[in-house]
């Protein structure tokens, strides 16, 4: 009876001590499940963010590759820029070649005509110094109409140099004017306003001349009338009219540009013709009387 009770006592303490080892492996296991469950947790975690992180790195290559299309479409309109402007460029660059090429040609041509006018000039003079010799006369001057045209020419060549903005290409005032007496002396004030800075204006009343040496004489004499009045201070008005009592006369005096200024008096012109008529009484007045 002992023995057995010996024996049961001793398998109960092993079933203890069993007990107790299932025990303690239990309490071990549970804490790495806690433990791996924690790490799990720690990874779900980092899972999240880095998912995170992908989307806004996907994002930011969708905006980056947006950005690549938009640098791409912006270098080649900048590309098609740059080729207009190259083409642009090298056609201005040939008009440029064209118009030197123009001016050069015209130098010449004015080189030419002022040798004409020169010679015309001289001709004029040494008619003018013959005895009985008119000036403006057509039957003692069987050239009045050339040398008519070498003054529009020179007229025309004063407005391209002084006046044309765009001398090349600008079409010559007395292409399309029909009264070429007017457009000469206009030319010729405008001229002096470009150059020199001379305030003077052209107020015109006349009706056209048809007898080219009149023309001449009324050009020429203008001139010299517009050139003394150049130097004068102020601004002034060249007055041109025909005589109101239709005698063909034809008179050309200055005015003040401003209305209560004083007389501008000037030093009348050293003109010895029977046609012309000076007068400095009330300030210069020159009448070229009718053939």
């Amino acid at each position: 009876m002992l023995v057995a009770f010996i024996i049961v006592v001793v398998i109960a303490a092993g079933l203890l001590v069993l007990l107790l080892m299932a025990q303690q492996k239990i309490s071990q296991i549970t804490a790495e499940r806690d433990e791996i469950a924690g790490l799990l947790s720690e990874a779900t975690v980092d899972l999240g963010r880095s998912n995170e992180r992908l989307q806004i790195t996907e994002g930011q290559l969708k905006t980056v590759d947006r950005q690549r299309v938009e640098l791409a479409a912006q270098v080649e309109q900048l590309d098609r820029r740059l080729e207009e402007t190259a083409t642009a460029l090298r056609k201005r660059t040939e008009l440029a070649d064209a118009q030197a090429m123009q001016i050069d040609s015209l130098s010449a041509a004015r080189d030419d005509l002022q040798q004409q006018l020169n010679s015309a000039e001289e001709r004029i003079v040494t008619l003018a110094a013959r005895p009985g010799v008119v000036v403006g006369d057509s039957t003692e001057d069987a050239n009045a109409e050339m040398l008519w045209d070498l003054e529009v020419a020179r007229s025309e060549r004063a407005w391209r140099n002084s006046v044309a903005i765009n001398p090349v290409d600008d079409s010559s005032p007395f292409e399309t004017t029909d009264d070429p007496v007017r457009t000469a002396i206009e030319v010729e004030a405008a001229a002096l306003r470009e150059d020199v800075g001379a305030l003077i204006a052209i107020d015109w009343k006349a009706e056209p001349i048809e007898s080219a040496s009149r023309r001449m004489v009324v050009v020429r004499v203008a001139q010299e009338m517009l050139a003394l009045a150049s130097r004068a201070p102020g601004a002034a008005r060249l007055v041109v009219s025909d005589s109101p009592d239709g005698d063909g006369e034809l008179r050309m005096e200055f005015e003040a540009a401003d209305e209560g200024s004083q007389v501008i008096n000037l030093i009348p012109p050293k003109i010895s013709n029977d046609m012309i008529d000076i007068s400095n009484e009330s300030g210069l007045s020159v009448t070229v009387k009718a053939e």
